[in-house]
């Protein structure tokens, strides 16, 4: 039954996902997960939101639940950043159970040559996650040292915070998210790094760690075309969007410090793949908010725990719009041409993506009487898997609450599925019919 559902990649997603959610609601629902009882649907909608790692939230967090609630969500929160189905692989290939058809169902979502290749990402994905939340953990833990009363606290803290970040899920046990800590240097370097490292992808870090090994014995190795494009483009989105909430903040948070305003134009910029915040998002103006939205809308890198369409995706059609103007057929880059099918492949993303949050924000546009500005916000926040909120979150109708699970759901899992579907060979026509221009523009 296992290798049957692994055949089929989306399906063994959904069911993935979807099973995990719904046994993490039941979880929480538990009287002993929370202080005062939550209705199963807002249960439902924090099981959705951690296991999804987006981190909107109807209820605190460091209130709401008891510390084996809080420990439900950080489970749930670890399980979806590595994924169900990586997870899975990792403990069959424990056993040694792993065979030819089911490593070929996780050949596809990797994107691996070889079966072989496949196991070795699996392994290198669980190693790195842990050995980079344990570092983040260990840097936390001695930092705060005086901002918790005892030394149990301090650890679960400083560990939360960590896979928090790393997973980029953005919950935190803190009621005002890391408000407390936006003038703090060290809290600001070691969270955005966090949630820097677990955006890039697996893949990149792959080859930062191929990089460091053959540096150390002395051999030479290059980055994948891969690898160069994610880098390139996320510092790009980094400095871009750090400039613009500075230039647009500058006036609106005259509260801020010089050193303040410079730590959250720079955090908000990171945190587009994550809902940690270090200012209130429902302050910033207009044209912040817009920013905002763009950068969740483009997300992190493939193969990473951030959602969004992937700056890949971005760079691609930046790419190809340079290519049409210099009218040039093929798209080059770093001496390397890009396959025609991959823009096809964003093109049918972005399209499925804005198409469907379109829908959404038409629905909740009629079930909320909220501002027409943050019901959009709550939309490219929970599609890409973010988290940050202008504050509408815990006012939501039944049926918004209803209809931002799908969302987050779906932003979720809709650009793996469609990688996955696409990487499918395509059916080759049995009758080639005529060709006929039609007019565009």
């Amino acid at each position: 039954m296992f290798q049957f559902l692994l055949r089929r990649p989306v399906t063994s997603l959904i069911l993935a996902f979807a099973i995990t959610v719904l046994i993490g609601a039941i979880f929480l629902k538990l009287p002993s997960a929370t202080t005062n009882g939550i209705s199963f649907l807002d249960a439902l909608f924090t099981s959705t939101s951690a296991t999804c790692v987006t981190g909107l939230m109807v209820k605190d967090t460091g209130t709401t639940f008891t510390l084996f609630g809080q420990m439900v969500i950080l489970f749930l929160i670890q399980i979806g950043g590595l994924g169900i189905m990586t997870g899975a692989a990792f403990i069959l290939l424990l056993f040694k159970r792993l065979g030819i058809k089911a490593g070929a169902g996780f050949k596809t979502i990797l994107e691996e040559e070889y079966i072989s290749e496949t196991k070795k990402i699996i392994k290198f994905i669980i190693l790195s996650t842990f050995i980079l939340e344990a570092i983040g953990a260990i840097f936390l833990f001695f930092h705060w040292r005086g901002n918790f009363l005892n030394f149990g606290q301090l650890t679960f803290n400083s560990l939360f915070h960590s896979i928090s970040a790393f997973c980029n899920a953005g919950f935190s046990l803190f009621k005002n998210s890391l408000e407390n800590f936006r003038g703090d240097v060290f809290t600001n370097v070691i969270i955005s790094s966090l949630i820097i490292l677990g955006g890039i992808g697996f893949l990149v870090l792959e080859d930062f760690y191929r990089k460091i090994t053959s540096f150390l014995k002395r051999q030479k190795a290059k980055f994948s075309l891969h690898s160069k494009i994610v880098l390139i483009t996320t510092v790009f989105l980094i400095l871009l969007g750090a400039s613009l909430f500075y230039f647009f903040e500058r006036g609106n948070l005259s509260y801020l410090s010089q050193k303040e305003m410079v730590l959250s134009s720079f955090f908000q910029s990171i945190t587009r793949t994550c809902g940690f915040s270090t200012v209130n998002i429902g302050e910033l103006s207009p044209p912040t908010i817009f920013v905002l939205m763009f950068l969740m809308f483009v997300g992190g890198a493939p193969g990473s725990v951030a959602g969004g369409i992937k700056v890949i995706s971005l760079a691609l059609i930046f790419l190809s719009i340079i290519s049409f103007f210099k009218r040039k057929e093929e798209v080059v880059v770093f001496g390397k041409t890009i396959p025609k099918i991959k823009f096809r492949n964003v093109f049918i993303l972005v399209s499925v993506y804005l198409m469907f949050s379109l829908v959404i924000f038409l629905l909740l546009l009629y079930t909320e009487r909220v501002n027409f500005e943050k019901i959009l916000f709550e939309i490219f926040s929970a599609m890409g898997t973010v988290g940050l909120s202008t504050g509408i979150t815990p006012y939501l109708t039944t049926i918004g609450k209803i209809l931002i699970i799908i969302t987050i759901f779906t932003g979720r899992l809709l650009p793996l599925s469609i990688a996955i579907l696409a990487s499918r060979e395509l059916a080759k026509p049995k009758i080639i019919y005529p060709e006929e221009k039609i007019i565009l523009g």
